[in-house]
């Protein structure tokens, strides 16, 4: 234990030499004097501007739940993932989309259940390994369902069992219902709900950005990147009473095939905002790596990155700790601290 404590004291104390830590904010010291020439904002949805983990996250849950005891009639009562356990697959990378995280730890427990004989998922869950193991150490870094795929593919003995009992658009489907609901399935996706008839969990949503805030936000460029469809984004923006601000080629979608981490999606933004310094804010580690990978590709304009967490903001949670040593540039408990510090450099400006 001794040694435990030496080893995260050595850490912080490196940390504490890269950045500048602030009640609601930590900063990297390489871009203090950057902030002051920010020209463009570029907002993520979830998480951001709108309180998705009683919807998107919980969705997640509910609809392998649904998967197992009802498509392949499991017996049990424990819950398979809770809406905590989500950000382990966010941090492992390439999970942005939530229809593909679902059918993810649909296949993590179909493994499981093949593996072990399984068919209860009272016992799925007490087997090893877990879903923080599986998304630290098993499962390879910014890979995605695709990286989950590539695992069952290698167990030749048992793929066949797993990938019969794995339905992805019927996951996905679920996903829709649970999520839209009756009121809004059809408006969003097309179709009316046929397996869960019920109020969706869309109407859970909070808004989180500070809507005094809109009259500041006229200082800047304002864009959307977002793994939402176009109508789920519409509906968001509407909800926030800005959607005239960011559509008409402000706004990149899941719709548009730009899929983060890939940087296409920030050039695009970065063109139709004629930005020079941007920031992108996000709340998962593809967020902080699509910026990355933008600088990487693009030399004469730069977007600093910008996570945001909804867990507590203090430096005995392991995310802080994680995001600092990735380099992420802004690091605040909510949008709003951000906006708050930009307005602070702003006035400091004048």
């Amino acid at each position: 234990m001794k040694k435990e404590r030496v080893k995260l004291l050595q850490i912080s104390e490196k940390l504490n030499s890269n950045y500048l830590f602030n009640k609601n904010i930590i900063l990297n010291k390489k871009i203090l004097d950057k902030i002051s020439q920010v020209d463009t904002l570029v907002f993520d949805i979830d998480g951001i501007l709108i309180d998705v983990r009683d919807s998107y996250r919980e969705a997640i849950c509910q609809t392998v739940q649904f998967y197992f005891k009802e498509i392949l009639r499991f017996q049990g009562l424990q819950n398979l993932i809770n809406p905590e356990e989500v950000k382990y697959f966010k941090m492992a990378g390439g999970f942005n989309n939530d229809w593909d995280l679902s059918s993810a730890v649909v296949l993590f427990y179909l493994i499981k259940a093949e593996e072990n004989n399984l068919e209860n998922i009272d016992e799925l869950r007490s087997n090893k390994p877990d879903i923080k193991t599986f998304t630290t150490r098993i499962l390879p870094p910014g890979g995605g369902l695709g990286k989950v795929v590539d695992l069952v593919e290698k167990n030749w003995d048992i793929k066949d069992k797993i990938f019969n009992q794995w339905d992805k658009k019927l996951i996905t489907k679920i996903f829709k219902e649970i999520y839209a609901g009756e009121e809004y399935c059809f408006n969003i996706y097309g179709f009316n709900p046929s397996l869960i008839k019920s109020e969706g969990l869309i109407k859970k949503e909070k808004i989180i950005i500070d809507k005094k805030k809109k009259d500041f936000l006229q200082n800047y460029s304002i864009g959307i990147l977002t793994g939402r469809t176009k109508r789920e984004a519409r509906i968001a923006l509407e909800r926030l009473s800005c959607e005239d601000n960011v559509f008409d080629g402000k706004i990149v979608t899941a719709d548009d095939g730009l899929e983060k981490p890939h940087p296409e999606g920030l050039k695009k933004l970065s063109t139709s905002l004629k930005t020079k310094l941007g920031i992108y804010i996000g709340d998962v580690w593809d967020d902080l790596i699509t910026a990355k990978n933008f600088n990487k590709e693009v030399k004469e304009i730069k977007f600093l990155s910008a996570i945001v967490l909804a867990e507590g903001f203090n430096l005995q949670n392991r995310t802080i700790e994680f995001y600092l040593n990735e380099g992420v540039d802004l690091l605040a408990q909510d949008v709003n601290c951000i906006l708050d510090w930009l307005e602070k450099v702003k006035n400091s400006r004048l």
